[in-house]
């Protein structure tokens, strides 16, 4: 492996992409001066390009672009950029927009360096069933429990992605019929406050067509897909590589990982240095939320994978001059000693299609592997790749920019649209800058009401305490609380909590990062690219929130312009 000399830096201050693209501009040009590891990156993009074909067979979207795309990997002389996730139910657009930024920046390198370059997505398919948003998606709807609408799948706990069946298609049916009957009564929301106000409103299909044409991409991922993960990561592919038309290649690491066999090994024979680092980067978090446990440093840096479909989590073990690896899978708890051999020289080559990198040294097999010239990360591996870094600086393994592009997109689409419709009900104002004001003076009408009944409540402990036997208090506390009743129905005390609910869901939309299917039928997928993109090229702004439009934003102002007139 390669090794260099590096300085320590945040990855992740990249406000404007034009930083970002000289950062990944002085990274390439110091990655040249070491051309021993050449041979060994051309090999393992070969040895890349043929698990990349193959998921592209398997997923359908073998474009001539994608052609292109592998044959420029293949050859070796590309510049290399990476982003991961994974395969997560109509993932949302913080996993997607990665593809998006990557494409962007690969258009701004190709122009600065004069070579082709390849953007690659790793597909985290070997990851358990456990997490929420690999078996969950969330759309904005105010009238829902908590201002969402959640699409969920039961799932076998503890299991792989790659090993856990895909839903039955009568799931499939219920996710569409959930999803129409939700932006459709929505819409009905937005038609009813147009015509309230005498504003023009002419109902569109548009909205209808997007989803259609989302749904033809779920079914045909559907139709390819032989397990759950497959599911989702042939839908992801189909919306970066075809409706956007990407030359992004993808990739399930449960696959790929298998060619990582001297990376593995190299941070297998350097154990004792990988774990002291490990664990100096854990101790310095000072509270930092996210990253690796902090028994980390004792874990052998893969998982091993079980018959069952599960991992088994290995804990570092010397015995004289060998190396094991001992613990017991997660779900059906066998258990596994791992004889490694000798600590300078560990054999893994016969397990190498059973293992796969934990969270932590997956960038560093990847990066140095394949010479990533930048990795596109989420908000939510921030801290693993601040200790990944720390790791593979101090082993002194080269480690490239790393960005995050997650932004706020701001826009009304059918969700946010009803949802600001209640909060002018309740408010007199579309202008969700005084939403805070407006809670909190409705907080504190129920708050009074909430004293005076809590006043009268005082005034029947006393009366109980005093002999509840007795007939005329007893009577006594028949009136105070028919007073509490009288209060709560003359105050409007039901009203006004529904209505507080009601101001919290509002919240909840406005500040919810919906699923894929909020841009689908909102945008339609190509209309959410072209947006990205046209922000990416025009404001190279990577911190602030993205201004984005529909035809539903139309509407609305539409009528908030005639209700003001009228």
């Amino acid at each position: 492996m390669n090794k260099v000399s590096c300085t320590s830096s945040n990855p992740f201050l990249y406000k404007t992409l034009d930083d970002l693209v000289e950062a990944c501009v002085k990274f390439y040009h110091s990655r040249l001066k070491n051309s021993a590891d050449r041979l060994e990156v051309h090999h393992r993009r070969e040895q890349l390009a043929g698990w990349v074909r193959k998921f592209h067979e398997d997923c359908g979207t073998l474009s001539p672009q994608v052609e292109e795309s592998i044959e420029n990997l293949r050859s070796g002389l590309c510049v290399f950029l990476m982003t991961a996730h994974q395969p997560n139910l109509f993932a949302y657009s913080g996993v997607l927009r990665k593809a998006t930024l990557n494409q962007v920046l690969s258009e701004k390198l190709a122009e600065r360096l004069k070579q082709p370059v390849v953007t690659f997505f790793g597909l985290a398919d070997q990851d358990f069933t456990d997490d929420r948003w690999v078996k969950s998606a969330v759309l904005p709807d105010v009238e829902r429990r908590d201002g969402v609408l959640e699409l969920r799948l039961d799932l076998p706990e503890k299991m792989m992605l790659c090993r856990a069946p895909k839903p039955a298609e009568k799931v499939l049916n219920e996710w569409r019929n959930e999803i129409r009957t939700w932006f459709e009564r929505n819409l009905r929301s937005i038609e009813h406050y147009c015509r309230s106000v005498g504003a023009k409103f002419e109902k569109s299909d548009v909205l209808s067509r997007n989803f259609e044409s989302f749904w033809t991409i779920v079914e045909q991922a559907y139709s390819r897909a032989a397990v759950y993960s497959d599911l989702n990561g042939f839908t992801m592919s189909k919306i970066v590589n075809e409706a956007w038309g990407y030359p992004t290649l993808f990739s399930r690491f449960s696959e790929c990982q298998q060619i990582f066999q001297e990376e593995f090994s190299f941070v297998l024979s350097h154990f004792e240095d990988y774990s002291r680092c490990l664990k100096e980067t854990v101790s310095s978090a000072n509270g930092t939320k996210g990253g690796v446990y902090e028994q980390e440093y004792g874990t052998i840096p893969f998982w091993y994978h079980c018959e069952c479909g599960s991992k088994a989590k290995l804990m570092a073990e010397d015995e004289g001059e060998s190396f094991f690896g001992l613990g017991k899978c997660l779900r059906c708890e066998k258990e596994y000693r791992i004889d490694f051999g000798p600590k300078e020289a560990p054999e893994i080559s016969s397990m190498m299609p059973r293992i796969s990198a934990r969270s932590l040294p997956m960038p560093i097999v990847f990066f140095d592997g394949l010479a990533v010239c930048c990795y596109v990360g989420g908000e939510g591996g921030k801290e693993y790749l601040r200790q990944a870094k720390y790791v593979a600086e101090h082993m002194g393994l080269t480690f490239p920019p790393a960005a995050i592009w997650r932004p706020h997109d701001v826009y009304s689409g059918v969700g946010q649209s009803a949802a600001l419709i209640v909060f002018k009900n309740l408010s007199s104002t579309f202008d969700f800058s005084q939403y805070e004001s407006v809670k909190s003076s409705l907080e504190g009408e129920v708050a009074k009401i909430q004293e005076d009944i809590k006043a009268l409540e005082l005034q029947k402990k006393k009366l109980g305490d005093a002999g509840a036997e007795k007939m005329e208090n007893i009577e006594r506390m028949k009136a105070l609380s028919e007073q509490q009743i009288e209060i709560r129905r003359k105050r409007g005390y039901s009203l006004m909590m529904r209505n507080l609910k009601l101001l919290e869901n509002v919240a909840e939309v406005m500040r919810l990062h919906p699923c894929i299917v909020d841009y689908a039928v909102n945008f339609g997928l190509k209309g959410a690219s072209e947006q990205w993109i046209s922000f990416l090229r025009e404001r190279r702004d990577l911190s602030s929130d993205t201004k984005l439009k529909t035809d539903v934003d139309d509407w609305l102002k539409l009528a908030h312009v005639d209700s003001v007139d009228s």
